[in-house]
């Protein structure tokens, strides 16, 4: 008697699965959702802009009214009125220059006064010089009183006791015995001897002139 709960001997079918393919549908895509309104009151959106640096205020030099430069010394100074004792200025351009033991190179101002000390070149319109030195001079008035000047360009020049290389000047005068290797002038007074006489004193006017318009041009 055969088993009715027995295996079927016969095989079954291998069970085969179909990957499924999808495909494009053709219903249209839904439109993206705008954006709700702003409000009234919002305030409106800014783009984000550079953010700059204020510049820097340019403001013109300040020039002090008084400089004092003691036992030291400066390259370049300017100011209504410099002081020097006992120290060295390589330019100084200033109303009034004081130098008392010291030196400078290159000396520009109203009044230009040197003690005990020297100045290579000054440029003036009053220049005095008691004790000390100068390179040149171009001034309208010099007072020198026992001091020695290589070159004096002045139209006015008052000598005391001091040793001069040249003096061109329209007016000179000599209270004292001084000494000078060469002297230009128009008119001299005192015990000193003019190189030129009064015809070449002529000549001499008309120079100066020219000479002197082109110093006060620079």
């Amino acid at each position: 008697m055969t088993d009715p709960t027995a295996a079927d001997p016969t095989p079954t079918q291998p069970t085969k699965i179909t990957r499924a393919r999808a495909t494009t549908s053709d219903i249209p895509k839904r439109a993206p959702r705008a954006r709700p309104p702003a409000p009234a009151n919002a305030a409106p959106a800014v783009p984000d802009l550079p953010v700059q640096a204020p510049a820097a205020l340019r403001q013109p030099p300040v020039r002090p009214d008084r400089i004092e430069i003691r036992e030291g010394g400066a390259d370049h100074v300017e100011a209504d009125r410099v002081s020097v004792t006992q120290g060295g200025i390589t330019s100084v351009d200033a109303d009034k220059v004081d130098v008392r033991m010291g030196g400078i190179v290159y000396a520009h101002g109203d009044e230009i006064s040197v003690k005990l000390g020297g100045v290579t070149l000054a440029r003036a319109e009053h220049l005095t010089i008691e004790r000390g030195g100068v390179g040149a001079a171009f001034t309208r008035e010099a007072s020198l009183t026992q001091a020695y000047a290589r070159s004096v360009l002045a139209q006015e020049v008052r000598v005391h006791q001091s040793l001069i290389g040249t003096v061109v000047t329209a007016h000179a005068s000599f209270d004292r015995p001084s000494g000078v290797l060469m002297l230009i002038a128009g008119r001299v007074d005192g015990p000193v001897k003019a190189l030129l006489d009064w015809r070449g004193a002529l000549a001499f006017g008309a120079a100066f002139g020219v000479v002197w318009g082109l110093i006060r041009r620079r």
